[in-house]
């Protein structure tokens, strides 16, 4: 099975400018080790979830034995039953009740029969379960953290996909663990692997090809030991250079000359040994020998990489570029933004009819004109529900139970159906535009713009602090969910291997979904306690100075124009 990419591209969600990968060629062959290296934020990842059909390319194309892998914006599910993706950190794609349906899960998209699913575990546990802890009716979530790692993998392996995707699959492993790995990845009879990692030392004797990228370009391809004959390549990419690269280059400095293509420590030694014996049969002769510089030997200063290059002109340029084209809501004062949220949220709940309530809506919706896509596409996912939760409502609502009647005691008021709809759509308006505060105000603005608006109810003795704290909170896990949810919708469309568009997610993969987004929401709601602890923030905000806001011009116009649809608001009400 072949891979090919033909000048693909990928933009950001946010901004169609800002290209995550550009115009990558590339072809993978059947029975190949691949890595993938560069700095953090070079696009591997990205890459990654391009070549498992999860990430639709913005140009270009993508071919599996010659046939396309996109179709009218889907991915055919023949086509995903060949490529598994494991996760940076794939613990988090385990939900299930018991391991048994962890297993289950993974392999019912193969349509396997009962004798051969039990085999392809039994293997997978033998792999991965040294010491006998996948017990099958245990829960996956009693396991240690390094014991789950296992056990996201074993469920991947256990589906023996053609190609093995994989992000940064030694992160958190113990060493006895990594062996395995190593061991599992060798021994493999078909298909290919694509490993993504940081872990050079583990994976160069391992790969046939190692793919260095840069800031989404594809900026070096050759084998292992090419590019450690060039480390200025490596270290012009900021990734650092394999062990055996800086042993040669620390031994250059000391006039003992070795290759620095020896992989693996063994080879390493066998060198350091001959290249010893040589300088001391010279030594003996009365010789001096000098060793040559290695290409890229000043690369390095006291055993350190180099840092890496700086970014190009023209990725200076575009950064720019999209920093001048900023939403000009997110330049605003937060004071601003707040008084306008309070304006248009009381006057939305002063209305009473439905033609106050459409022109409350209007301001809100103008609201999110030019603001980035991925921000309209995270309101969309809190619409879809919300809409649902609305119509379950007025529907109950106009239910009506008559005890006296004749005929069917169970009837329908659309007077009471009518009257939720209204209070429901008054309540969507102002959801919506708490949304809009929320996304466009970053967390520290929207907690400075809040502390400025109650600091006057001080005087009064109230709990502001309190009350300041908890909104603030509330505002930011709202685009935290959403950032969570979309990315465990991808870990789930990459286990379910379901033929849909990019985004979406199926009912019966629900489940799968939401037990690992409550985990990691906890854990991070965990993570701000103790920061608040640490930071003896103790309930109360820190006091905020007044210098880090600046109103301008537009705040003024901004606040003018709310306190106008107010007014208009309350006139329309009476």
């Amino acid at each position: 099975m072949t891979i090919e990419l033909e000048h693909l591209s990928v933009c950001a969600s946010d901004d169609q400018h800002h290209e995550l990968l550009k115009d990558i060629n590339l072809k993978l062959h059947n029975g190949t080790v691949t890595l993938l290296i560069g700095h953090t934020g070079s696009g591997k990842s990205t890459l990654l979830q391009v070549l498992a059909g999860i990430l639709q390319p913005s140009s270009g194309k993508i071919m599996l034995d010659e046939q396309p892998l996109w179709l009218k914006g889907k991915v055919d599910r023949a086509h995903l039953l060949r490529l598994g993706l494991t996760f940076q950190f794939p613990e988090q794609q385990l939900f299930a009740g018991s391991i048994r349906r962890e297993f289950a899960y993974s392999l019912r998209p193969y349509g396997l029969g009962a004798q051969e699913r039990e085999r392809r575990i039994q293997a997978a546990r033998e792999d991965f379960d040294p010491h006998g802890v996948f017990a099958m009716d245990r829960s996956p979530f009693a396991l240690s953290g390094g014991e789950q790692r296992r056990l996201a993998l074993a469920t991947t392996f256990a589906a023996a996909p053609d190609w093995l995707l994989m992000d940064e699959p030694t992160a958190g492993l113990e060493a006895a663990a990594v062996r395995e790995l190593l061991r599992l990845i060798r021994g493999r009879e078909r298909g290919g692997f694509v490993i993504a990692t940081h872990d050079l030392d583990t994976f160069f004797p391992l790969a046939d090809r190692v793919i260095v990228m840069d800031h989404g370009a594809i900026v070096a391809d050759g084998a292992p030991a090419d590019l450690c004959r060039e480390p200025e390549l490596l270290a012009r990419a900021g990734v650092g250079l394999p062990s055996c690269a800086e042993v040669a280059q620390s031994l250059a400095g000391r006039g003992i000359a070795i290759a620095p293509d020896r992989l693996t420590p063994q080879l390493a030694a066998e060198a350091i040994e001959e290249a010893l014996l040589v300088r001391a049969a010279s030594a003996g002769r009365g010789l001096e020998r000098s060793a040559p510089p290695l290409a890229g030997a000043g690369s390095h200063v006291g055993g350190r990489a180099a840092e890496p290059a700086p970014a190009p002109a023209a990725v200076e340029a575009s950064a720019q570029q999209a920093q001048r084209k900023q939403a000009a809501w997110l330049r605003l004062d937060p004071r601003a933004k707040w008084l306008l949220y309070l304006l248009l949220v009381i006057g939305t709940m002063l209305q009473q009819q439905w033609v106050g309530l459409a022109a409350a809506a209007v301001p809100v919706a103008l609201g999110f004109i030019g603001i980035p896509r991925s921000v309209l596409r995270g309101g969309v996912k809190i619409v879809w529900p919300f809409l649902i939760f609305m119509a379950m409502s007025v529907f109950l609502a106009g239910i009506q139970y008559t005890a006296t009647s004749a005929h069917l005691p169970i009837g329908f008021s659309v007077e009471r159906a009518w009257s939720t709809m209204l209070n429901v759509t008054r309540l969507f308006v102002v959801v919506i535009a708490g949304y809009w505060l929320a996304a466009t105000t970053p967390y520290g603005q929207l907690v400075q713009g809040l502390n400025w608006a109650l600091q006057y109810f001080k005087k009064a003795k109230l709990p502001v602090d309190s009350f300041a704290l908890a909104v603030s909170l509330i505002f930011r896990f709202i685009p935290l969910i959403l950032s969570e949810w979309q990315r465990f919708s991808t870990i789930v469309r990459a286990r379910g291997k379901a033929a849909l568009r990019p985004g979406t997610v199926r009912a019966r993969d629900i489940p799968a979904l939401v037990v690992p987004l409550l985990l990691s929401m906890f854990y991070k709601a965990e993570e701000m306690t103790v920061a608040m602890e640490m930071k003896k923030v103790d309930g109360k905000l820190l006091s905020l100075k007044s210098n880090l806001l600046r109103w301008q011009r537009a705040d003024t116009v901004l606040v003018i124009g709310g306190v106008v649809c107010f007014v208009l608001l309350v006139v329309i009400r009476k």
